[in-house]
């Protein structure tokens, strides 16, 4: 039992917090998207460039630090031989368009940092570190050697992950700060692919785009069409949600309200919205209209039934399948979904379901992603530990639960997801737009209550289980 007390951490993490917020908007402002076919490797410069400053500042600090060949690196408290492990990524999304702020040159507003990465998953390296700080300041002893790995491809396929524990060794136990507190103890299983249209389009279409990055549900989407008598008598029919430009061209636009692409409902989905219309006004050919059919079909259950993969289990709810990015590709339609199917699942050919109803339908198709579904004994004694922590100190009553989002956890042994998301008040109102704010989303950010609260609460533990 330590014998810090919860005002005496509060007291320290008050006192880290502008060195704390400083070490974030560093590491912010680098661009770090990770780049699969980079010919700089493994992940492109900005993931070599972001890595090496995180491992560089830890080093400021006196710890030591290692590079496991730029696809991961670790801070590490001490050399005792089993390790507890942070896993934080320093990869992030696409920027995407749309943004307020500039999302790499990090502000702070109205106690929110603001920038792409700053709350996924940049803040959470951030929060291992200041741990591992207080840990050594106080020479704090502990049986275990508390390390801090961080990522740098868990956003395009935690490939950097089956690099690391292929080559070197894991840790005994593993926290990944990436999720909601207390304890996520179950991960749906990703499955994401794309198809293409085995068929061109018509002369009539001369582009088609989505303006989103790949998690989120489409917050824009735009056909633009051949300019005739016919096109411009039927597009008098639209309502006024498609907005309409006419110039040499005809450019129709549905601007929506995005959400995350596994929690799709109540979201304003302009790729379902305006190949809706595009349908009900008969502003298309039936050519042109059969070959979008099936992003239309995707998006109008978001539960994967026109893929034929429909699903549910008790544990973890039903499975959540997004066509998030459609465009026109040398004249075909490219479409891009992302889906997380249910903990029970792993043994369903998903893959072949969607190749065959994909071939009928007139596509080719190819898996982007795949991840089997991950899931952590939520009676082990430290999920206990850890979750009672975290309610004593919010003065709640939560329990260990089952997420769609995928984090290291699913590629690593003994782990699970802890934090640092928690309820706190909205923003206040005028800071971001609908569809902005949060993770994924143009103009990212993070609370620096939460960041605050999230550091206390990952002190107090490894406190416990360190």
């Amino acid at each position: 039992m330590s014998a810090f007390t919860k005002q005496a951490v509060e007291e320290w993490v008050d006192k880290q917090m502008p060195d704390f917020l400083n070490d974030l908007i560093t590491i912010t402002n680098i661009r770090s998207v990770a780049e699969i076919d980079s010919n700089i490797a493994p992940y492109g410069q900005g993931c070599i460039d972001v890595l090496n400053k995180m491992l560089e500042i830890g080093q400021s600090y006196g710890f030591n630090t290692r590079n496991y060949d730029n696809y991961v690196g670790c801070i590490e408290l001490n050399d005792l031989k089993d390790d507890i492990g942070i896993w934080a990524h320093l990869d992030v999304v696409h920027e995407g368009e749309g943004w307020v702020y500039p999302p790499y040159q990090a502000q702070i507003k109205d106690n929110y940092v603001i920038g792409r990465g700053c709350q996924d998953n940049k803040s959470s390296a951030i929060v291992g570190l200041y741990t591992l700080r207080f840990l050594k300041e106080f020479n704090i002893p502990v049986t275990h050697n508390v390390k801090l790995f961080c990522g740098t491809c868990e956003e395009q396929g935690m490939y950097d992950l089956d690099y690391f524990t292929k080559h070197y060794p894991c840790p005994v136990l593993s926290l990944v700060p990436d999720s909601g507190f207390p304890v996520c103890c179950g991960e749906r299983g990703s499955f994401n692919g794309e198809f293409i249209s085995d068929k061109e389009f018509s002369d009539e279409i001369i582009d088609f785009y989505t303006s989103n990055s790949i998690y989120m549900v489409p917050e824009k989407a735009t056909i633009v069409l051949k300019k005739s008598d016919t096109m411009l008598e039927k597009i008098k029919t639209l309502p006024e949600n498609v907005e309409i430009d006419i110039n040499g061209n005809v450019t129709l636009t549905v601007t929506g309200a995005s959400k995350n692409a596994f929690m799709p409902r109540g979201s304003i989905d302009a790729l379902l919205i305006l190949l809706t219309e595009l349908h009900n006004h008969d502003i298309l050919s039936a050519h042109d209209d059969a070959i979008f059919s099936l992003c239309r079909e995707i998006n109008a259950t978001y539960d994967g039934t026109a893929l034929n993969v429909n699903c549910t289990d008790d544990i973890s709810g039903p499975l959540v399948l997004t066509c998030v990015i459609a465009k026109n590709e040398d004249r075909h339609l490219k479409a891009t979904f992302v889906s997380k199917f249910p903990i029970s699942k792993n043994d369903t050919d998903f893959e072949g379901i969607v190749t065959n109803v994909c071939k009928g339908r007139g596509y080719s198709f190819k898996v982007t992603r795949y991840g089997k579904a991950n899931y952590f004994d939520p009676d082990h004694p430290v999920v206990g530990k850890l979750t009672a922590i975290y309610n004593d100190y919010m003065g709640l009553d939560t329990k260990p639960f089952v997420m769609s989002g995928g984090t290291y956890a699913r590629k690593l042994p003994n782990a699970f997801a802890f934090g640092t998301g928690m309820s706190l008040k909205r923003p206040p109102e005028g800071l971001f737009l609908p569809g902005h704010g949060d993770y994924h989303q143009p103009d990212e950010a993070i609370s620096i209550t939460r960041m605050r609260n999230a550091l206390v609460i990952y002190i107090l533990s490894f406190l416990e289980i360190a």
